[in-house]
């Protein structure tokens, strides 16, 4: 019987030691990651609130870390987003980014739906759009697109019978 203990209480004990390690390792910053601070603002196009528009920034001096990680966020229905960019709201580095956003026409459909802007603010070759993510993790200052094109597809009609062929 005090055999049976003393191997319970050693695979307890290695038991917990595992689990300890796995959570310690689970939970520690990767080595390649680099410091982020909280980081949310909002984006208003024409005025209106581009709910489910994907957000990008591009650091505009290269890249935040060894994998060039970019901070990127969906826009929510008040108009804010809150960036990520290890973790789902972990925020971003501190600096000065290219901001670019594609709003898709069905918001299900992410980035395969075509843009309601028409890709001019999707790439930062085209967007002249600079956001600073604030090194205090203070508000991101409000992004506000005036006088874009917003462009909606009409839904494809389907086909209607025509004539067919007559009598004949």
């Amino acid at each position: 019987m005090k055999m049976f203990a003393k191997t319970r209480t050693a695979l307890l004990s290695a038991l917990s030691l595992a689990l300890l390690g796995w959570t310690l390792g689970c939970s520690s910053k990767e080595e390649w990651h680099t410091d982020l601070v909280p980081a949310v603002g909002s984006v208003t196009v024409n005025g209106e609130i581009p709910v489910g528009a994907i957000i990008n920034l591009h650091p505009v001096k290269g890249p935040v870390d060894k994998r060039a990680s970019r901070p990127s966020a969906l826009v929510a229905e008040d108009g804010t987003y809150t960036l990520t960019t290890y973790e789902y709201g972990d925020g971003a580095p501190p600096g000065d980014y290219s901001f670019t956003i594609l709003w898709p026409q069905d918001p299900k459909m992410g980035g395969l739906s075509p843009d309601r802007l028409g890709r001019v603010y999707a790439t930062p070759t085209v967007s002249k759009l600079v956001v600073t993510i604030p090194s205090d993790g203070s508000p991101i200052e409000p992004v506000a697109i005036d006088k874009a094109k917003i462009t909606m597809n009409s839904p494809r009609k389907s086909a209607q019978p025509g004539p067919g062929p007559g009598p004949g």
